[in-house]
């Protein structure tokens, strides 16, 4: 998705992402979309890669619930 234009986000976006895992930070992303109203991001520790999201765990569940309201 790096540097192809036509990935693009929208509106309001958030993120999480674990730092162990290779594909990182979303900022790219925002940096080629110019719809983005607001941009949340924080990063995980988990050393897991991107299995850090296969379940439920507290680092990513709690932010989202709080972004949910």
């Amino acid at each position: 998705m790096l540097d192809r234009d036509a990935f693009k986000v929208y509106g309001v976006v958030h993120s999480i992402y674990e730092t162990s895992d290779m594909v990182g930070s979303c900022q790219f992303l925002i940096n080629q979309s110019s719809n983005v109203s607001s941009f949340n991001e924080i990063s995980i520790s988990t050393g897991k890669e991107h299995g850090a999201f296969f379940k439920p765990i507290s680092e990513w569940v709690k932010p989202v619930k709080n972004w949910l309201g």
